[in-house]
């Protein structure tokens, strides 16, 4: 009988690995799979390993006996706390299935939230979007210098270039539009300038335009410049700067601009 069962769960097993993504896989463990056919037996503390390694914490496991590492913010989780499939969240984190997954049409899985949304600032200087984060960071830098909080809210810093303009190769009469992602607290302000100029974009030149808002991200601004209908003359260097009172950075791309079909040389 034990065989029999020992074959069944493998075959689960296999087809499992078929249907969920290799890094979703790696989260249940055969182990796990193998345990959730099995009755939890009489509780013996004395045989239960240690978990090492745990960023979210321990949490006991569905038996109520063992401890094991608890799931991170993000990772999938068990809503029925009778089951073992994918396991508990750890400290300060619940198991949900979000708005937007029922939105999207697809079979929602459950995800660790955290519980606490208060952003945190480090001690590193890092600004960190809740508690479950910060913790993270604890462990991350467990053999450093000790993590705390600074004080709550963002961490007040200069602002940080995330995501730089890209170079831009296209054609004459076309549309091009740099973007530069800002990440800072306060937020900054985005301008944009051309190698040779010394006044900011657009200036008074009307087939130019500039625009910024926040986001994506928390304490984040997009900055974009857009060149309709490009010429020749416009090729150059486009600088984005961002600046706030605590100091300013920049990134630069390269614009080129060729005549309807003609080849681009690589």
């Amino acid at each position: 009988m034990d065989c029999m069962l020992l074959m069944v769960a493998l075959l689960l097993a296999v087809e499992v690995t078929h249907s969920i993504p290799i890094e979703r896989f790696q989260q249940l463990g055969w182990q796990r799979l193998l345990e959730d056919l099995e009755e939890c037996s009489v509780c013996q503390p004395e045989l239960c390993k240690s978990p090492q390694h745990c960023p979210a914490g321990q949490v006991q496991d569905h038996c109520g006996c063992c401890w094991e590492c608890g799931n991170a913010e993000g990772q999938f989780c068990d809503l029925d706390t009778s089951r073992n499939f994918y396991g508990m969240c750890g400290k300060d984190l619940e198991c949900e299935i979000q708005d937007k997954d029922l939105n999207s049409g697809e079979i929602p899985e459950p995800q660790c939230v955290c519980t606490r949304q208060e952003v945190l600032c480090g001690s590193d200087g890092k600004t960190y979007e809740n508690i479950c984060k910060f913790r993270e960071g604890q462990f991350q830098r467990r053999k450093k210098e000790e993590l705390t909080v600074a004080h709550k809210g963002p961490c007040k810093t200069a602002p940080l270039i995330t995501t730089p303009p890209r170079d831009i190769v296209n054609v004459e009469g076309r549309d091009v539009i740099f973007g530069c992602e800002v990440s800072s607290y306060p937020m900054a302000t985005v301008e944009w300038r051309k190698e040779g100029n010394s006044f900011f974009l657009p200036a008074d030149d009307s087939h130019m335009a500039v625009q910024a808002r926040g986001g994506p991200q928390r304490f984040e601004l997009t900055g974009w410049l857009q060149i309709q209908r490009v010429q020749k003359e416009d090729e150059g260097m486009y600088t984005c700067y961002a600046k706030n009172e605590f100091g300013e950075v920049s990134a630069t791309a390269r614009l080129q601009v060729i005549n309807p079909g003609k080849r681009v040389e690589a």
